[in-house]
């Protein structure tokens, strides 16, 4: 019976780390995205006010000329997540 609850504890705890982990990335992409998508209307601050709406944490934001990386952090569970600008409606792809 004990060999039993604690698989079942096991079990839980691995199932709410991967729901946890999902929200973390989800957080992490959308913060990313909308840091890019803002260019010149301080996507530091914007990128920080989505992680907050997905209750995340940033850890840390680099921009660039036409990317951002952004680290976040949902119940001591990290996420990276980068997202690049392309100017134009023209997006390489590799079938080129």
């Amino acid at each position: 019976m004990a060999l039993i609850s604690a698989a079942l504890f096991s079990l839980a705890h691995t199932g709410i780390r991967l729901i946890v982990a999902q929200q973390s990335q989800f957080a992490a992409d959308a913060a990313a995205v909308g840091c890019v998508l803002a260019q010149q209307d301080s996507p530091r601050e914007i990128a920080k006010q989505i992680a907050e709406q997905n209750f995340a944490r940033v850890i840390e934001i680099e921009t660039f000329f036409d990317q951002c990386v952004v680290v976040v952090e949902v119940d001591h569970v990290a996420r990276r997540a980068v997202a690049v600008s392309v100017g134009g409606l023209d997006l390489p792809t590799l079938q080129r």
